[in-house]
């Protein structure tokens, strides 16, 4: 009877290894490799760097450099552009990796470095204003925030330094001929001033000939860090080490591509 309980145990023993190793076999067969998934990254559109070109490919300065990265490591990159908000809900939901253009305010993980940088200026009517000195003549300012955005607390208090009322509205642009009507509020002195990101400011301006000024100084600058979710540190400490490791050259071609 020992032998019959001894030969029976193996038997069990065998018929579990044999399933577990079918088990393993079809997860292997159901869910390829990980490391050969593309990196999925998700953006606002902020030129010059990420925006979706008229082909329909993603382009500017750090979607290329990401897709530099990945191309080291012998990965494919797909990226979307999606408004600010749902671009940070799919990355903390698990649906796609990565998003471009956050900072510790997001609620997201986020890389150590950065070559990124929200730089706020004060937009205004060429017409009303020429300098910071003119537009301090108003003693309450309208001033138009975004709605997508939870600002520094820095920027409030330089807000509240100008005794400014806010005026919330949506920044969402889907395109450049969209990006112009925007500014058409400042002509109809519904609001004082906008507060906008420079770089992009001044490329609509330039490109469509706007009357708007931007305030030489500058009202707040903040660094922006691809973000990602805690339980996907494998993959953003390969993509960021891939990152820090592009050749100097690399990188300013990169970014000579999209200067305006």
């Amino acid at each position: 009877m020992a032998r019959l309980d001894s030969w029976v145990v193996v038997v069990l023993v065998i018929t579990l290894l044999s399933f577990s190793g079918t088990g393993q076999a079809e997860t292997e067969n159901t869910h390829p490799d990980l490391a050969s998934a593309p990196i999925s990254v998700c953006f606002e559109r902020w030129r010059p760097f990420s925006f979706i070109d008229q082909g329909g490919i993603a382009r500017g300065q750090e979607v290329d450099l990401i897709k530099a990265a990945a191309q080291a490591l012998n990965r494919t990159v797909e990226f979307s552009e999606l408004p600010f908000k749902r671009c940070v809900a799919n990355v903390k939901f698990g649906s796609t990796d990565f998003s471009l253009h956050v900072d510790k305010t997001d609620g997201l993980a986020i890389f150590s470095d950065t070559t990124t940088f929200w730089q706020l200026s004060l937009a205004v009517s060429a017409a009303r204003f020429q300098t910071l000195d003119d537009f301090k003549t108003i003693s309450t300012p309208r001033i138009m925030l975004a709605t997508e955005y939870p600002y520094p607390k820095a920027v409030y208090r330089k807000l509240e330094a100008l005794d400014a009322r806010l005026v919330r509205r949506s920044y969402y642009e889907e395109n450049d001929e969209h990006a112009k009507t925007f500014f058409e509020i400042l002509t109809t002195k519904r609001v004082d001033a906008m507060l906008v990101d420079k770089q992009w400011a001044q490329h609509m301006i330039d490109k469509f000939d706007l009357p708007v000024n931007l305030l030489a100084q500058e009202f707040h600058r903040e660094p922006q860090f691809i973000g990602y979710r805690h339980n996907n540190a494998h993959l953003a400490q390969q993509l960021e080490a891939a990152l820090s490791a592009l050749p100097e050259d690399v990188r300013t071609t990169i970014k000579n591509q999209y200067k305006y």
